[in-house]
């Protein structure tokens, strides 16, 4: 236990380990049993005061039978002790009408009791992962019902990275349900202290969360223990809100900026796909035509074939007289090769061999229309 009263007035322990001829005297008056709790209701308030050199300075009941006190101091690690006693000192330096382990509520004691400059009262409670969701709703409203604002202040390791949904309830419970929705967390040598307020904003574009390692979820910040004050009331670093609201101007206009990148390349990316529409389109239409163009020609040129034969023979000419006949158009390949008959001529592109049309498996085509391949060559291959 950390308080005592001695004649009359409460005293600290750690105060008292500071100044030989105080202990000497606490000594004394414990010896004689003049050392009382400081809980009115203590079944059994005598008090001894102990100071070795394994622990610290602290007062413990001679016969604890039922004290409120003592179950609180219990309760309380020897980390916890000492973080609570150096969160006081910082603060009484700071000129914070400040005190530690107050009965404020029935059974409970207060870690630390401010008084602050509207007359107001506020409770800082330290917890740890320990502490379960009934008695922090238990807590709040008992000092509600005082007209006392309750603040907290997690033990731990500040090195831990926090995420509002994957870490332990006290943690959770400040991210969303305190005044500011921030979170307080001292590390157990008092050396760092670490500030959390998570961005409630849900930063999407087109059903996708746009997220940044320059701008997390949650906003930190590390300072030290000369940091923390009460500002407007509310405990935290120094300067730190007003911090966090400019992050949160930087982080949207970050997020501005990366949709506006993202607009952008989606409207060269559909610009491409037009692009890549509109000449896949203009290749088909040429390829239409060219064929188109190929068709008609050969059909419109075909009847003048036989006007270009000097002197046509007659009809009953003989099968090698037909094919002297058509050597000298069966080079070209603009008008279709045709005898004096009417029967077509194709000279075959492989062995080169010149047959009516009915001995070739194909022939025709643009830029080929005497050419073809025989059957002969095309069983063959």
């Amino acid at each position: 236990m950390e308080n005592a009263l001695w004649n009359g007035e409460l005293v600290l322990a750690y105060e008292i380990a500071e100044n030989y001829t105080l202990e000497k005297e606490i000594r004394k008056s414990s010896g004689t049993k003049n050392l009382c709790c400081p809980d009115d209701e203590c079944q059994s308030p005598v008090l001894r005061y102990c100071h070795g050199e394994i622990k610290n300075a602290f007062f413990a009941h001679l016969n604890n039978t039922s004290c409120d006190y003592a179950i609180f101091d219990k309760d309380n690690t020897e980390v916890m002790r000492t973080v609570r006693r150096t969160i006081c000192e910082n603060f009484k330096n700071k000129e914070y009408d400040v005190q530690a382990e107050v009965k404020v509520l029935p059974h409970h004691y207060t870690h630390l009791l401010f008084e602050m400059e509207d007359g107001s009262k506020t409770a800082v409670e330290i917890g740890t992962q320990r502490i379960t969701a009934n008695k922090i709703d238990n807590l709040t409203d008992e000092y509600a019902k005082e007209g006392i604002m309750v603040k907290w202040i997690v033990l731990g390791d500040t090195n831990t990275q926090v995420r509002e949904n994957q870490t332990f309830f006290l943690k959770r419970y400040l991210l969303n349900e305190s005044a500011n929705k921030d979170l307080l967390v001292i590390n157990y040598d008092c050396s760092i202290v670490a500030q959390y307020k998570s961005d409630p904003t849900k930063y999407s574009y087109n059903g996708r969360y746009i997220t940044s390692e320059n701008y997390p979820e949650t906003y930190i910040e590390y300072s030290t223990l000369d940091s923390l004050v009460f500002e407007n009331n509310e405990l935290s670093l120094q300067g730190y809100h007003t911090r966090y609201q400019e992050w949160l101007k930087k982080k949207q206009s970050a997020f501005n900026k990366k949709i506006k990148q993202l607009e952008e390349e989606s409207h060269k990316a559909m610009e491409e796909i037009r692009r890549q529409a509109q000449e896949k389109n203009r290749i088909y239409r040429e390829r239409q035509a060219q064929l188109a163009k190929a068709q008609n020609f050969s059909i419109k040129r075909a009847p003048d074939v036989t006007a270009k034969v000097e002197n046509p023979p007659k009809p009953n000419m003989s099968y090698e007289e037909r094919k002297k006949e058509i050597l000298l158009l069966i080079s070209q390949q603009a008008n279709q090769a045709r005898d004096s008959t009417g029967h077509r001529w194709v000279k075959c592109e492989l062995c080169g061999c010149i047959e009516t049309e009915d001995k070739f498996c194909s022939y025709g085509g643009m830029n080929r229309v005497n050419l073809g391949v025989c059957y002969s060559c095309s069983r063959k291959r």
